[in-house]
């Protein structure tokens, strides 16, 4: 008699995956194997897998879906699930298993709020242009002056877990800081009565909220125009929590001095039909970083092992 089939943990996205997590695996009875989305894009079905770990790299729908008929968990080490058709697998009755809600493990997990001081830094002291400046062998200085950060106002659009942090940080560089969130009280700092207030009065603007059904477009063609002239715009939450088009209208006329992103709205799908990116190609003063946020060595092993405990 044949022996009982050993279920499967399948990992499309492999590339430096926790040695820690795959071994939490084996423990668990269960075999770990690693794949790509070619390979699984080529193949009909896959019988046996229990398990499918994913990252960012795809949008998972239900011609994916579709290819495991016996997947009881779908592992997304992320807080964001926009990559992901909820409903459908809600309909085929696959439990996804993500980070959103971990608050107290992701209170130990600072690299988004750390890469997005790295953007403001970069915006507000022209280091990219700067760099490609000196790299074609010139050096002058006069080009690239910027603003120091003291005394400036931030405008923090979501105080939760990373805004919180971003405001923390900032009082190390002397910063003002005003944030807008209905769902916090933080007397710590001043709190904008509402969007167009904080849009209003702050130099840097930066955003720290879920993409859901009523954050979708939350900076749009109307309320960019509250935007304090001259302000620079970071974004390290999703790319479909503002509207492109209306960002790269206000950069154009100068209502604003320059976007740092490392989310796009296309991400996804075309990166190149980005407002953004394609503003960027006109030599806009555009920083775009490929979702990078948390994707440091440290923190991704440390989700990945941590997320494996979630499951039951």
């Amino acid at each position: 008699m044949a022996g009982k089939q050993i279920m499967k943990v399948l990992n499309a996205e492999p590339l430096n995956y926790s040695k820690k997590a795959i071994l939490l695996w084996k423990k668990k009875g269960l075999e770990y194997i690693e794949t790509s989305w070619d390979d699984i894009e080529k193949k009909i079905i896959f019988k046996d897998v229990l398990i499918l770990i994913i990252r960012l790299n795809r949008y998972v729908d239900k011609v994916i879906l579709d290819k495991f008929p016996n997947l009881k968990f779908l592992i997304s080490a992320t807080t964001g699930h926009d990559h992901i058709d909820l409903e459908y697998l809600k309909l085929i009755d696959v439990n996804l298993i993500s980070l959103r809600g971990e608050d107290k493990f992701l209170k130990t997990i600072p690299s988004t709020a750390e890469h997005t001081w790295a953007l403001l830094l970069a915006l507000i002291r022209k280091i990219p242009q700067a760099n490609e400046h000196v790299k074609s062998g010139n050096w002058n200085r006069d080009l690239f002056k910027g603003f120091q950060l003291k005394d400036k106002t931030l405008g923090i659009i979501g105080l939760g877990r990373t805004g919180l942090k971003v405001a923390k940080y900032a009082k190390v560089f002397d910063m003002e800081i005003k944030y807008f969130d209905p769902f916090v009280e933080n007397t710590d700092f001043f709190k904008c009565k509402n969007l167009q207030e904080l849009l209003a009065i702050s130099d840097v603007i930066t955003i720290h909220i879920h993409l859901n059904e009523y954050t979708i477009n939350y900076i749009n063609k109307k309320n960019v125009n509250f935007i304090k002239k001259g302000a620079l715009l970071i974004n390290t939450s999703r790319g479909n929590i503002w509207n492109e088009e209306a960002l790269v209208r206000v950069l154009k006329n100068k209502q604003i001095s320059g976007i740092a992103v490392d989310v796009l709205s296309t991400e996804l799908e075309n990166i190149k039909r980005s407002p953004l990116w394609e503003a960027q190609q006109s030599e806009e003063n555009i920083i775009i970083t490929p979702h990078i946020g948390g994707a440091t060595y440290d923190a991704m092993w440390a989700c990945e092992e941590f997320i494996i405990s979630l499951i039951n």
